[in-house]
C-alpha cells in the first residue's frame, strides 16, 4: 500500500505541476523516454513504428539536476558538506510472462537480508522496492519499479506481456562520510516516494536512423 508520505506526492503528481509545495518540502515532476534506438518492433499494420517506454516521476526540488544520456534523469542530492549522492533514474521495457508485480520486483532486486530492504510497496498492478547494496568504499542504494506496460498482441507474443521498469541507482562519492541515517531515514524514503507515485506509458515512435 502507499504510505502517507507517498499520498502527499500522489497529490503533487495528480496536479501535474512542477514545483508543488507541501508542508514538508517541494517536489518537481520530470518525464523522460527511452531513445528510439531502444524501441521494440510492432507487427502490421503499425510496423513502421517501434515502441518505447516513457516514465514520469516526482522528486524533491532540492535535488540538483545533472546532464544525463537519453532515457535517463540524473540528480545530485547533498545531505551534508561531506555526503553527496548521485541518483540516476532510467526506464526500460522487456517481454516476460505475466505475473504478480511484487514477485517481479523482488526477483529483479533482491535484498541481502531484511535490514537491507529500505522501502517497498504495491499499488494496484505496480510494485516497487528500494534496497541498500553491500559496497566496500561507498554507499549504494538501488530501486526498482515495475508494471505491465501493454498486453497488445501486435507487440507482445502469445503468452507474454511487455513490462516497463524504472531503475534507480544512487551512489555516494568514494570517501564521503555518509552514515546510516542519510540513506535509511532520508534517501531511501525519497526514492521510495518517487517510485510509489511513478507511472509509465507506451509511445509509438519512428525507428532511429
Amino acid at each position: 500500500m502507499l504510505t502517507s508520505r507517498s499520498a502527499i506526492l500522489g497529490l503533487a503528481l495528480a496536479l501535474g505541476c512542477a514545483g508543488v509545495a507541501t508542508a514538508e518540502t517541494r517536489y518537481v515532476t520530470t518525464s523522460y523516454s527511452e531513445p528510439a534506438s531502444a524501441g521494440a518492433p510492432v507487427a502490421a499494420p503499425l510496423s513502421q513504428f517501434v515502441v518505447v517506454a516513457r516514465a514520469r516521476v516526482v522528486v524533491p526540488a532540492s535535488w540538483r539536476r545533472l546532464p544525463a544520456p537519453a532515457g535517463q534523469q540524473r540528480f545530485e542530492t547533498r545531505r551534508s558538506p561531506g555526503c553527496r549522492y548521485r541518483v540516476t533514474f532510467s526506464v526500460s521495457k522487456r517481454l516476460a510472462a505475466p505475473g504478480d508485480a511484487e514477485t517481479y520486483v523482488a526477483a529483479g532486486l533482491p535484498a541481502a537480508s531484511a535490514p537491507y530492504l529500505l522501502d517497498s510497496g504495491v499499488h494496484g498492478s505496480r510494485a516497487f522496492r528500494v534496497v541498500r547494496q553491500k559496497a566496500a568504499s561507498a554507499v549504494r542504494v538501488d530501486g526498482l519499479w515495475a508494471g505491465v506496460l501493454t498486453r497488445r498482441t501486435d507487440i507482445a507474443p502469445s503468452g507474454q506481456v511487455m513490462w516497463s521498469e524504472i531503475h534507480v541507482s544512487a551512489r555516494s562519492r568514494a570517501g564521503d562520510e555518509c552514515h546510516s541515517g542519510t540513506y535509511r531515514e532520508v534517501l531511501g524514503p525519497q526514492i521510495g516516494d518517487a517510485l510509489a507515485t511513478a507511472t509509465t506509458t507506451l509511445r509509438f515512435v519512428r525507428p532511429a536512423g
